[in-house]
């Protein structure tokens, strides 16, 4: 059976190296990581994590505080969920999640039992109660979603400002010079939800920036209400001809809409989005489309949530990370 110091020997590195990249104590170059990582599944070498959580006083546990509105689509919720659980397996952690209606009493709980290494809070809302516990206890932590004030909490999110922006700049470049924004419930944004307020502010300016008019088409998420209200929406010569939609469940629902009425895209509806590949993969979806990365946003969280365990006194960082469109011909010329 293989040892640490045999995946030190392999990698070229020293044991504590090794040690480091296991434990997520210290930051690793991603090269070392790299090599580490490569003589690790070479030899078979496998952690004991129950030895290990004693030798470190650690759970090895990270908490994911899950917060999950109903007018959200859960099925673009879960490709967060694996992405988190695979990311922090290969830091050597497992995941535990906290689902509670009160997730601040359940972020509190885990902390007096000193129950978790850190959490990872999803669907971060402005004014979120959760970062309560968390901001007077100092408790390592990471928000995936980036509220107005972070409390001094590490935070990482898509630049949905970004993202809009490029949305809106593609279909003026197209030739719109009108679209129907096909938004989430009005009370997603009531509830101060921080991708879907940035989302829709930035588009709103970039588009009166750009002439672009809006005509605003809340989709709830439930699959018959969201193809009666396309369809409704759709089959109205009043609307406008191209869709710009930020609504998940709208965006896969619209392939069957699309069949229903005997429409093609491009041909007859111009069609952008912002939704992850994988939602495009279950739902045959081919429009230009913003990539949400919900695999590279969870990726930063676990790597910051590392970092912020090892250097618990380092400032409190923001990541934005970096939107990228891709072009499918979805909107005529």
């Amino acid at each position: 059976m293989a040892t640490i110091g045999d995946v030190a020997r392999e990698a070229g590195v020293s044991r504590s190296t090794v040690s480091s990249v296991l434990t997520g104590r210290k930051f690793v170059a991603p090269e070392t990581r790299a090599r580490i990582e490569a003589a690790i599944a070479k030899l078979e070498y496998s952690v004991n994590a129950g030895a290990r959580a004693l030798a470190t006083a650690k759970t090895m546990t990270y908490g994911v505080v899950v917060r999950f509105h109903e007018a959200e689509f859960s099925p673009a919720l879960a490709t967060y969920l694996i992405a988190l659980s695979d990311a922090a397996r290969e830091q050597g952690y497992a995941v535990v999640l906290l689902t509670e209606h009160d997730g601040a009493a359940a972020v509190q709980r885990a902390i007096a039992g000193r129950q978790v290494d850190g959490f990872i809070l999803l669907n971060v809302l402005d004014g979120d109660p959760r970062l309560d516990p968390i901001s007077r206890s100092g408790y390592p932590a990471v928000l995936v979603g980036m509220p107005e004030d972070t409390r001094g909490i590490d935070a990482v999110d898509l630049d949905f400002a970004a993202a809009a922006t490029m949305l809106v700049d593609h279909l003026v470049d197209s030739g719109c010079r009108e679209a129907v924004f096909v938004r989430w419930p009005d009370e997603l944004y009531a509830s101060g939800s921080t991708y879907a307020t940035r989302f829709e502010r930035a588009a709103h300016r970039r588009a009166a920036e750009r002439g672009l008019r809006l005509v605003h088409l809340p989709v709830p998420v439930g699959p018959e209400q969201v193809r009666s209200t396309l369809r409704a929406a759709l089959q109205n010569p009043d609307n406008p001809r191209t869709l710009l939609i930020h609504n998940d469940a709208a965006v896969a629902m619209l392939p069957f809409v699309l069949h229903d009425l005997g429409l093609a895209v491009p041909g007859d509806l111009g069609v952008v989005s912002l939704h992850s590949a994988e939602l495009a993969r279950l739902y045959v979806l081919s429009y230009t489309a913003v990539e949400s990365e919900p695999t590279a946003v969870v990726q930063a969280a676990v790597e910051m949530l590392g970092k912020r365990i090892a250097s618990p006194d380092a400032p409190a960082q923001k990541r934005l990370v970096v939107p990228r469109l891709d072009r499918k011909g979805s909107v005529g010329a």
